[in-house]
């Protein structure tokens, strides 16, 4: 009879923070000339972990640390993946791990495709349902062209930008867009994470 040798499936996250801690001064002083390269191997490591997650790193440091964001993109399945991987992180003394792209404040603007969408372009009114603890939303967009999808996907990064990555996926049952005739009732976009958040 056969001897059945068991092979334990390789600690990937262990792996990926063994390999970024060993490369770390790289990523922290991100040199033009090694950008594409480090990036490239970074996101190579990432992928043993989960093939859909993404990075983003600060350009600027704040006290001499590097925010090192991890992030699913949107795809809610993908976020185990990154609470794992942020909550393993070794405490690293110039880095600031942070898990999913985090709300903005800032007044947005999203160009794609020919179009350019400003927040102050864009409103929206809500409905909540107590029962599931979701958002209805409905966008209303100066100029909206229904039949132009690039206006759902501009939209979309808007909402994410200004609720952050993972309220964006949680909170939100459905999206609605219509022209903006009427700005009376509505709310400016920039308030969304107010509205819904709190």
């Amino acid at each position: 009879m056969p001897i059945r040798r068991l092979f334990q499936k390789k600690d990937q996250v262990a792996l990926f923070w063994q390999w970024f801690e060993e490369s770390q001064q790289a990523y922290h002083d991100l040199s033009e000339e090694q950008l594409e390269n480090s990036f490239e191997q970074l996101e190579t490591k990432l992928h043993k972990v989960n093939k859909e997650l993404v990075f983003e790193f600060s350009a600027e440091l704040v006290s001499g640390k590097r925010e090192f964001i991890i992030s699913a993109d949107g795809l809610e399945e993908v976020f185990p993946s990154v609470i794992e991987l942020v909550d393993r992180a070794p405490k690293l003394q110039n880095f600031d791990i942070i898990a999913f792209r985090q709300p903005s404040q800032e007044e947005c603007e999203v160009s794609i495709d020919g179009i350019t969408l400003t927040s102050e372009q864009v409103y929206f009114d809500y409905l909540f349902n107590p029962e599931t603890e979701l958002v209805d939303l409905k966008f209303f967009i100066k100029d909206f062209d229904p039949d132009n999808m690039v206006y759902d996907q501009a939209v979309f990064i808007m909402m994410d930008s200004v609720l952050g990555e993972y309220d964006a996926a949680t909170k939100v049952n459905s999206i609605e867009l219509q022209k903006l005739s009427e700005k009376e009732g509505l709310f400016p976009i920039m308030e969304l994470r107010k509205k819904i958040v709190g």
